[in-house]
């Protein structure tokens, strides 16, 4: 220990020295982010609960709105026999509520249209299927409807029919392919040497009928037969051969090729 000149020890001398304070304060930036934050946390629990409140029926409904038009086609035909209808302002007119693409508009409209075509024919309510794919709404109609077995001439009483599919075309700027198919026990009658030529005759005479009766322009129209190459289901009885025998009918946009 040091020592003063008198012999003394020296005094210890403690300095303590102040504090720098705190830093400059944050900001409330973190606030900002805090509301973005519980902002979204409720519009999420908001879907949830509208989600929530829709009957399965309406679900599967509105989904049909949402599915991805890029997807495979196979992946995405759907049953279009339950077209919705609490989408619908007015079920005849079918204009949806939704802010519909045209593409998926147009589909609706064909859709619902057809479905009052089957609605007002107690034979295709029975007989016929809906649906719809990316690019287009199919219809599928029992041959007896409309032909004969071995037969391509139009049976009376479905120009009712046909006329529904006119009015389709009129109504919408879309193009028609027409398919016809035949089951694996039909012969042609003696007038068609195989089922490729009594599936395209029968194409191609409800084509006629629409360009002739109806006034389609024939560039809208196309004819295309499959014979038996495309069952619907195993040909292992009478009923099912006949659901085998059918007209298809695909309403497409103009600028979509589909066979």
């Amino acid at each position: 220990m040091a020592k003063s000149k008198t012999g003394e020890p020296s005094p210890i001398i403690i300095v303590k020295k102040g504090g720098g304070g705190h830093k400059a304060h944050h900001g409330g930036s973190w606030k900002v982010a805090y509301a973005d934050f519980v902002t979204a946390m409720m519009a999420f629990f908001l879907l949830l609960w509208l989600i929530a409140s829709l009957k399965p029926q309406q679900k599967n409904e509105l989904a049909l709105v949402f599915q991805d038009k890029n997807a495979p086609t196979k992946e995405k035909v759907v049953n279009l026999e339950k077209i919705p209808t609490f989408m619908a302002k007015d079920a005849k007119v079918g204009r949806p509520e939704f802010k519909l693409s045209q593409e998926n508009k147009l589909r609706y409209e064909v859709a619902l249209m057809i479905k009052e075509i089957i609605a007002n024919d107690p034979n295709l309510r029975q007989t016929s299927g809906v649906s719809s794919d990316s690019s287009g709404v199919l219809l599928n109609v029992n041959s007896p409807v409309l032909f004969d077995p071995n037969s391509a001439t139009l049976k009376p009483g479905s120009d009712k029919m046909l006329q529904g599919i006119i009015d389709i075309l009129k109504a919408h700027k879309i193009d028609l392919v027409v398919r016809g198919h035949a089951d694996d026990g039909e012969s042609g009658g003696g007038l068609y040497p195989s089922k490729w030529e009594l599936s395209s005759a029968r194409a191609a005479a409800i084509v006629r009928y629409i360009v002739e009766k109806g006034g389609i322009p024939p560039t809208r129209v196309r004819a295309v037969g499959y014979g038996d190459s495309q069952p619907l289901v195993p040909p292992t009885s009478p009923e099912a051969r006949a659901k085998n025998r059918r007209v298809e009918f695909y309403y497409h946009g103009q600028d979509t090729p589909a066979w």
